[in-house]
């Protein structure tokens, strides 16, 4: 009788021999395994994540450069420079200059807002109207505005013929024109955009 309670305690000592192996194999062997297994496979994941980002970049520097060689090809290797940012009295003057011995003539500036394309690069909505004696006299201004260093960018252009006398227009100082020359009278609207290169885009002013 008590030979086999020794070979039952035998069988139970062996029996727990094995478990604390495994308990031991399990929390020193494969629980650091299954964890660096787990680490690894993170940082693998983050690794693919940073390469798409990556070919994404690099995507979009190709097509910058792409863009930038286009513009020097357009331009001959000296493509005009964007004004700095708040060109506005450099606009007024130029305008001004082209425009100011025109009849009527007005100019507003809209809200600037920031380029979709380019963050630093900040556009500023341009209304123009103005008043000529003849059809001419208004395309040769409104080419001479297009062919402007600026680079304005217009997006409409209205010419109205209202066929009427000079009587009814002013000069660049307000003055009415002499009421004994009849003429035609071409009403201009231009609507276009000026752009502006801004460096710091963290707080840009309205």
């Amino acid at each position: 009788m008590n030979l086999k309670k020794e070979i039952l305690s035998l069988k139970e000592l062996t029996l727990l021999g094995i478990l604390i192996i495994l308990a031991t194999y399990y929390f020193v062997v494969h629980g650091p395994i299954k964890k660096q297994t787990e680490e690894y496979d993170n940082r693998l994941a983050e690794i693919n994540s940073e390469i798409q980002i990556s070919q994404i970049k690099a995507a979009e520097m190709i097509k910058m450069q792409r863009s930038i060689d286009a513009i020097f090809d357009e331009y001959d290797g000296n493509p005009p420079m964007t004004p700095e940012y708040n060109n506005t009295n450099v606009i007024i003057g130029e305008l001004n200059g082209i425009l100011g011995s025109t009849y009527d003539y007005h100019l507003s500036f809209g809200a600037e807002v920031v380029d979709e394309n380019n963050v630093n690069i900040i556009r500023r909505p341009i209304d123009i109207s103005f008043s000529t004696q003849t059809y001419d006299d208004a395309v040769a201004k409104i080419k001479t505005i297009n062919e402007s260093e600026n680079k304005y960018l217009i997006q409409n252009i209205s010419i109205y013929d209202s066929d009427v006398t000079s009587s009814g227009l002013t000069d660049q100082f307000g003055d009415p024109v002499n009421r004994t020359q009849d003429s035609g009278r071409y009403d201009i609207v231009i609507t276009m955009t000026s752009f502006e290169y801004k460096a710091d885009t963290h707080n840009p002013s309205h």
